[in-house]
């Protein structure tokens, strides 16, 4: 019986339409990267004091000094010294210099330390060398409000978690397509109307919106331009999204080296959204989703055009084709149910939901902390994006050669051992490449975790199971910038926490069965018979497994 990939291989399996099409989602890809991880740089925290009301008329030209000078002689004159022991943050404190003019302060500065200590009520000055402009400067998001940034980025990404839902429901529902085009404007719309900002609570709930947005050109575009493709070109086509998902890193952190202002940064990212728009004339609806909805005439045309575009004959009594497809994919629903009521196929799915929520626990504490290494801030980042280029390659290479679940387990106790040593080595070059180390093996697990679930959950149930472990995948998202900010009860934790979860996470892994060399399961039976030794095994299984080492739509 003739399938839609049988079809497909009469058009092209991978021609100029389908490379068109795949540009557009890859380029929408590295966009998303850069809106996921502005906030390294729009929130950095620059080094700051507290302003002295009084003093920010005068000068210092009694004494000669430049402006600079001045400055820096208002700072040491206005921040307390503690001793070592004193935990008091003095870049939060400041002397009671109600009446006391700078020349009176400078001429009795070694009495100063007699003075009574206060909060900062006259706001912040700030050091703006490393980053320009940011929204910590301008809404003052130090001290006692330092946590908000961290709790701005969990917002991005709690809008993730809504995107999955919303445009995953609207992709099945209305068609990729259009869900793809309204995804792509949502995030342009929603990230201009950011940079007029007046505040950090409107901010974040923009942030929110732009979030689901942005997920949602990801999650339908990965799905949109698979689907146009046969299985044994999904490897490639899946690993090519997320290298251009590495380059944003550095077209982000070159951006926002050279560009002064956050809003303007933002405004940058926000109009390729839109600006991208006329591409959307070159790519059509999804031909497997209009044979799902039986809308056959609509399909039919859609692959005239493919083979037209790809330079391939018109295929002949396309119609009767179509309807055999349809008859073909025609699979038992499902649901979780299914799974709870099997307690192997439950055990399995808690395993990975762990797994998950741990991958991307670690991928985007990773990634966010890249500012505390200890080198500047920028470098670090580009290196952060580049030690993902290798990581996708190595997933192929480990997944072929060792197996899923050994390569995986490996990965990621690999990931937590970077952690645990990245709190034992000073700031510097050698922190930042012990740290990036463990940024590489949560790359490369990730691919390979994807790969792992698909091929443990059968047919009828996979599809349900990817969506439930993203899910958990989204909450580790949003955890991570929260635990960054437990630096401050002790500096180590967080990297406590991403080490010893990931070390656990990766144990856990050695509770999975092998599926490498394996076929698919399409019940429920096969899936509880991976672990026997006398489990179907197929042949080339690494050319033709559809699933390959795509990187999960979750970023």
């Amino acid at each position: 019986m003739t399938n839609f990939d049988d079809i497909l291989m009469q058009t092209g399996k991978f021609g100029w339409f389908q490379i068109r099409t795949y540009l557009v989602i890859c380029i929408m890809s590295l966009v998303a990267a850069m809106m996921a991880f502005v906030q390294v740089f729009i929130a950095g925290t620059n080094d700051h004091w507290c302003k002295v009301a009084q003093w920010e008329e005068e000068g210092c030209s009694q004494w000669n000094m430049t402006e600079v000078e001045c400055s820096e002689l208002k700072r040491s004159l206005s921040q307390p010294e503690f001793d070592n022991d004193d935990k008091r943050d003095s870049r939060c404190l400041t002397y009671n210099f109600t009446g006391i003019d700078i020349e009176t302060a400078y001429a009795n500065r070694d009495d100063l330390m007699d003075l009574e200590i206060i909060k900062c009520d006259d706001g912040w000055n700030f050091d703006t060398s490393l980053f320009p402009s940011t929204i910590t400067e301008d809404w003052e998001l130090v001290c006692d409000k330092a946590f908000i940034p961290n709790v701005l980025q969990s917002v991005y990404l709690g809008g993730f978690l809504l995107g999955c839902i919303i445009y995953g429901v609207m992709a099945d529902k209305f068609g990729r397509y259009y869900t793809f085009l309204i995804s792509n404007v949502s995030a342009g719309v929603f990230g201009l109307l950011c940079t007029l900002s007046s505040n950090y609570i409107i901010f974040g709930l923009l942030r929110f919106l732009v979030g689901a947005s942005a997920y949602g050109t990801i999650l339908v575009g990965f799905v949109l331009g698979t689907e146009l493709v046969v299985p044994e070109m999904r490897v490639y086509v899946g690993v090519a999204l997320w290298y251009f998902f590495a380059i944003g890193y550095f077209v982000l952190s070159g951006v926002a080296r050279y560009l002064a202002n956050w809003r303007a940064i933002l405004a940058v990212f926000a109009l390729p959204y839109l600006i991208c728009l006329p591409s959307f004339l070159m790519i059509t609806e999804s031909p497997r989703w209009l044979l799902t909805k039986n809308r056959y005439h609509d399909a039919e045309r859609i692959i005239y055009k493919i083979a037209q575009v790809n330079g391939k004959p018109k295929p002949q009594n396309i119609l009767s084709q179509l309807t055999e497809a349809k008859e073909d994919n025609n699979v038992k629903q499902a649901s979780l149910l299914d799974v709870i009521r099997c307690p192997t196929l439950l055990f399995y799915l808690i395993n990975l939901w762990f797994n998950w929520f741990v991958q991307s626990f670690l991928y985007y504490g990773l990634s966010l902390g890249t500012s505390d290494l200890g080198v500047n801030a920028y470098v670090a980042f580009c290196i952060s994006g580049a030690v993902e280029i290798p990581a996708y390659v190595s997933s192929i290479y480990s997944m072929r050669r060792f197996g899923r679940k050994l390569s995986t387990a490996v990965l990621m106790i690999m990931a937590g051992t970077s952690c645990f040593l990245t709190i034992l080595t000073p700031n510097g070059p050698a922190r930042v490449t012990v740290a990036m180390v463990g940024k590489f093996a949560i790359s490369a697990s990730f691919a390979n975790v994807y790969v792992l679930t698909a091929e443990i959950f059968p047919t009828p149930l996979r599809a349900l199971s990817i969506g439930a472990c993203s899910v958990a995948a989204r909450i580790g998202g949003i955890v991570a910038p929260l635990t960054l900010v437990l630096d401050r009860v002790w500096e180590p934790l967080p990297l406590v926490l991403f080490a010893t979860s990931s070390v656990l996470a990766g144990v856990l892994v050695f509770l999975l069965p092998e599926t490498k060399g394996k076929a698919m399961p399409d019940t429920i039976e096969d899936s509880l018979n991976l672990r026997n030794s006398s489990y179907k095994e197929v042949a080339n299984n690494e050319d033709n497994n559809e699933n390959g080492s795509s990187k999960p739509t979750d970023i």
